[in-house]
């Protein structure tokens, strides 16, 4: 797994991570990473090997919020072996129906739980039926699974850090100024003489911060603010 350690950059990771699942067995690789508990399933970090057209259609269906694999990674670590059977709803039957039809038809996902609260799972998929034959292959593969995807977990920092940054709002330094001081339980008046600007300005920048974190309310702007690492509230 040498490659994977010493990748210059993040096609080199990737690439030596699908390399080393082809080697195993596996023609499609997904990877799904929350950097932060406070990201939305929507925002997450992908890299994946599958039908750039199954990516789309799940995307645009929503289809995090009905998959089973995700479900499962929220709450447990084990690996999950797919089968007909954990797609239980309408939904999920058709959904696995499609997938099927983009080459997924069987496979194993791993939870991922790091150490800095990121969350997501990896996937390693073929297209063989799911008979004994893959279960014998998913039996041997598996501890050489379950050690690339810690290697990945470990290596992943800077990626997700990257992606991060993509996802935060960009704050001007004065309204940076207002979350602080709001996070530290300051009015509106108190803001404006900190600042030497008046209400009205205080209030501009306010409408501005709630806007760029899509939230009804400045306190909720600098909690959100705060667990993001935009601001340091003291």
């Amino acid at each position: 797994m040498a490659p994977l350690l010493d990748a210059a950059d993040e096609a080199a990771w990737f690439g030596a991570i699908t390399g080393l699942a082809e080697t195993w067995g596996f023609d499609r690789l997904l990877i799904a990473m929350l950097p932060r508990p406070t990201i939305r399933l929507e925002d997450a970090y992908i890299r994946s090997t599958y039908a750039p057209e199954w990516r789309r259609t799940y995307d645009e269906q929503g289809m995090m919020h009905i998959d089973p694999t995700v479900a499962h990674c929220h709450t447990r670590a084990t690996p999950l072996i797919w089968s007909p059977d954990i797609f239980t709803t309408e939904p999920q039957q058709s959904m696995y129906e499609e997938a099927r039809a983009h080459g997924l038809r069987s496979g194993v996902t791993l939870p991922i739980h790091g150490p800095n609260q990121e969350a997501g799972m990896m996937c390693f998929v073929n297209d063989s039926n799911p008979n004994d034959e893959f279960w014998r292959h998913i039996n041997v593969a598996l501890p050489n699974l379950v050690l690339l995807r810690d290697l990945v977990i470990d290596t992943s920092q800077r990626h997700l850090n990257t992606h991060t940054q993509t996802l935060l709002p960009k704050l001007t330094p004065r309204e940076r100024e207002c979350l602080k001081w709001t996070a530290r339980g300051k009015s509106t008046w108190e803001i404006s003489h900190i600042l030497s600007c008046s209400e009205a300005v205080v209030n501009f920048h306010m409408k501005n911060i709630r806007t760029k974190f899509g939230v009804n309310s400045r306190r909720a702007a600098a909690v959100i603010a705060t667990q993001l690492g935009l601001i340091d509230p003291g």
